[in-house]
């Protein structure tokens, strides 16, 4: 936590120091960059450690793949997007915490597209299950896993860590999730190694 405190306590300095410097009639810009850039720091810190201070020891299980993907497409409001292929196969996590990383897909998707335009298909590929989840749109140019990062957000968003959290929670399982641009339509894949029996 003191490596938290430490950029915290520099906010707070420059803020003092932008506010007499602008009671004087005085330029604050220079406190008030380094405040900013003082909390992109904290920020920074705090991202690195949240996943450590929230962990909760993982409830493995083997869950039944294709009975989560319905359930959370149930559960998300997208009546219209309707679940393609069967796996029958199952995977070994936490339930909760998959369902949370395939929500946060999912939302995210639906931010951007309406429910109609969305699809959802599971498969077997190669190293595990996989559920794709495609909707209109374009990848930003350049650097698409960029979007993985924690406070990078849709437009109109203001928080944007739905991503950044799904990676991590399917990470906890042995799985992935990658973006891809597919035609016209953006493709998330979460891929989950197969249970064995």
């Amino acid at each position: 936590m003191h490596d938290l405190a430490t950029p915290l306590s520099a906010v707070s300095l420059h803020l003092e120091a932008a506010d007499r410097r602008i009671r004087r009639g005085a330029d604050a810009s220079e406190s008030l960059a380094i405040a900013r850039a003082e909390i992109t720091r904290a920020f920074d810190l705090f991202d690195r450690g949240r996943e450590l201070l929230l962990f909760e020891p993982s409830r493995e299980e083997p869950v039944a793949f294709d009975e989560l993907v319905s359930s959370v497409l149930a559960g998300s409001g997208a009546e219209e997007a309707k679940l393609q292929g069967k796996t029958g196969g199952f995977v070994r996590g936490d339930r909760q915490a998959l369902a949370a990383a395939l929500g946060a897909i999912l939302a995210n998707a639906l931010e951007t597209s309406p429910a109609s335009a969305v699809s959802v298909a599971v498969d077997r590929g190669a190293g595990g299950l996989e559920v794709r989840v495609e909707n209109p749109g374009r990848l930003p140019e350049g650097d698409p896993d960029g979007l993985f990062s924690p406070r990078v957000a849709a437009p109109g968003k203001t928080w944007g860590m739905g991503l950044s959290r799904a990676r991590v929670l399917c990470a906890m399982a042995g799985g992935t999730i990658r973006l891809e641009q597919a035609g016209e339509r953006v493709a998330a894949t979460m891929r989950i190694p197969e249970a064995r029996s």
